[in-house]
């Protein structure tokens, strides 16, 4: 028995910090991080479809993944899966993969199409494409997965690059979930950096990490976000509501959302689906951070955030149902430390307007409204991020915060 134990610690030694393109096993990974490592597309493949994930699957990645030669299958049986597990990225990444639903019928689509109490965590997309059929109605999508539920799920130390996620659904399409499911259900999503991240839905509730929360009782935790990419709603109606946030598309009465340090550079437009009609701008309810809050103030906490970029909307009937903080004043967020700069709005000639006279969203307080603030400005902000999150740093020239990954 000592002898089958002796050999078991070894080979769970070995596959914990095993790297393939290195040949590195100097056991780094802590003993409580064991788990099955994944080389290939395809053993990434057969993880990430699996029907029968359970809370205590651990997978980890053994080395980057780069799927250029390689056909994701997406059917009915991928449809249905729901991953419970755990995903340590490992500090790799996941590159060159099209994710393709071309049925109306398949309403979840994701790397994992559900997540029900996962966790992944310490991982780069480079260059990941959900692509879903935008015939049908249904189709909630997000990069990690179409719906969030069950008690806990956290995406942490996660980074995005030149990634687009598209969907059709009222349910919601988000950078990285679509909607989040469930009176108990606990989203956290830490330390996430996106750069040129392009998400759009076919119709209403889109934001730039998450869609939705469809749910009353249910919460969304930000904490240490830097966020760079577009948002789109493709609805053409003078009153339809897109309700699209550069973090989150809608805020449920009753639901809660806390957001802690981040940087929001968004512009509400689409250049990720290529026909021609898609090629405008999202109509009302749009938000710098959440694109239509519906739940009290106490449930809704922003704090040390900035936003950058365009509310620029499709319809001008609709032009001033915008706001640096949310698209919609009526229910207001609670807010500490919650600026705005150097934001472009739709003008009643068409043109680009950087006043604010007329918008009837919540706002953000103003640093400058016509540029971005000075380095001075960066470097009081910078101290306020630093002190709580070492993981922050500045652009050497613009003072800009951005977030180490």
């Amino acid at each position: 028995m000592n002898a089958f134990f002796s050999i078991g610690m070894t080979f769970a030694f070995w596959a914990s910090s095993v790297d393939s393109s290195g040949g590195n096993a100097d056991g780094n990974i802590a003993i409580g991080d064991w788990g099955i490592p994944i080389f290939t597309p395809a053993e990434f493949y057969t993880f990430a479809t699996k029907t029968d994930s359970v809370a205590t699957d651990f997978y980890y990645l053994a080395n980057d993944i780069d799927f250029s030669s390689f056909t994701w299958e997406y059917n009915a049986l991928n449809n249905n899966v729901t991953f419970r597990g755990t995903l340590n990225g490992n500090g790799k990444t996941i590159s060159n993969l099209t994710v393709t639903n071309n049925s109306t019928t398949y309403s979840y689509n994701g790397i994992f199409p559900r997540i029900n109490g996962g966790t992944v965590y310490n991982i780069t997309f480079d260059n990941v494409q959900i692509i879903t059929n935008l015939s049908g109605t249904t189709q909630r999508s997000g990069l990690v997965s179409g719906n969030a539920s069950g008690s806990t799920v956290t995406l942490d130390n996660i980074t995005v690059i030149n990634s687009g996620v598209q969907g059709n659904s009222t349910n919601g399409v988000g950078g990285l979930i679509g909607n989040v499911q469930g009176a108990t259900t606990i989203l956290n999503i830490y330390n996430v950096k996106a750069t040129n991240l392009k998400v759009f839905n076919d119709n209403a509730y889109v934001g730039g990490l998450v869609g939705r929360i469809a749910t009353s009782g249910g919460r969304v935790n930000m904490y240490d976000i830097d966020f760079q990419g577009e948002v789109y709603s493709n609805l053409t109606g003078n009153t339809s509501s897109s309700y699209a946030g550069g973090l989150i598309g809608f805020v449920r009465s009753g639901a809660f959302f806390t957001l802690e340090r981040a940087i929001v550079e968004a512009t509400f437009q689409n250049t990720l689906v290529t026909a021609s009609n898609f090629l405008g701008y999202t109509n009302r309810y749009l938000g710098g951070f959440i694109g239509y809050n519906a739940a009290v103030s106490a449930n809704v906490n922003l704090t040390n955030a900035f936003f950058t970029g365009s509310l620029y909307t499709r319809i001008d009937a609709r032009r001033n149902d915008v706001g640096t903080v949310s698209g919609r004043d009526a229910t207001q967020a609670t807010l500490s430390n919650v600026f705005h700069s150097f934001v472009a709005y739709r003008s009643t000639g068409g043109g680009i307007n950087y006043t604010e006279t007329t918008q009837t969203g919540q706002m953000a307080t103003v640093v400058n409204p016509s540029a971005m603030p000075t380095v001075g400005w960066w470097d009081s902000a910078y101290a306020i991020f630093d002190a709580v999150n070492n993981l922050w740093a500045q652009d050497v020239v613009t003072g800009r915060l951005y977030l180490i990954r």
